[in-house]
Parts: structure tokens; sequence; C-alpha cells
């Protein structure tokens, strides 16, 4: 072959690398902050949820059927210390002080962090302790783990 085909050739294969790699740079700037969970996900999470109120509200059915009336409030306020969930980021995610997209974020964090939930609310988020404080992070994203 003579040399001014192979430099044709290599001159072409430059410029679909250079090409290349402006497109992958392109979608890297333009790629969302956080991945949102799948709705398989959060629908688990959901079903989990429920099982949870299903699970208190028995507790709580069988406690005051069993128990005399004077011991009841000293093993309900030991229960919710310990009833206090395990949670963990499904994938990097902001803390907020409120339960809003709107609110100030606390912190962000990666994916795999564990913090203690104390509720899971009605309108999509969850109430966690975070650094020893109140704090909410987007039901979406928290993975319900066992003590």
């Amino acid at each position: 072959m003579k040399k001014t085909t192979i430099n044709n050739i290599l001159t072409g294969v430059i410029a679909i690398l250079c090409v290349s790699i402006v497109f992958l740079i392109f979608c890297i700037a333009k790629r969302p902050p956080y991945t949102e969970a799948s709705e398989i996900e959060a629908s688990t999470i959901a079903e989990i949820t429920d099982d949870l109120d299903i699970v208190t509200e028995a507790s709580e059915i069988s406690e005051n059927s069993i128990e005399p009336s004077g011991a009841t409030a000293s093993s309900e306020e030991a229960d919710d210390e310990s009833a206090l969930l395990q949670g963990k980021t499904s994938t990097r995610v902001n803390i907020r002080d409120n339960p809003t997209e709107d609110a100030k974020v606390l912190d962000t964090v990666e994916e795999g962090t564990t913090f203690e939930i104390v509720e899971i609310l009605d309108n999509g988020w969850t109430h966690i302790i975070y650094d020893d404080n109140d704090a909410y992070i987007s039901s979406s994203y928290v993975i319900i783990i066992n003590n």
C-alpha cells in the first residue's frame, strides 16, 4: 500500500476518535446529577412500608391486650427506641431539612449511606436521623435494611 493511503486511513481513524471523545464529554456534561430509582424499586419499598405498618399495628394490638395498663407506658417508650428502622441510600442523594424538593440541602451522600428511619411519610419522603438531627430523604431512594 502507498504511504498516502495509510496516512488517509489513519487520519480518518483519528478523526472518528476525536468526534467520539467530544460526544462522550458532551454526554457526561449533560447527564443528570442523580440516577432515579426504577419503578420496581419504588414499588418494592412501598410494599415493605405497607408490611411494616401492618406489623406495627399488630404489635400495638397485642401489647395493649396482654400487658397491664400500668406497664404499657414504659414498654411503649422502649419500643419507640428499638422500633427505629435502618435504611440506606440506593444512589447518591440529597439530605434535606424539610420534606420538600425546595427545602435546604443539609448534605449530599453517596450510595449505601446508612441512617435511622423515624417515619415513612405518605407524601413520598422519609423522616430520618442524620448526624444526630432530624432530616428528610426522598423515599424513592431509600432501601430498608434489617437491624
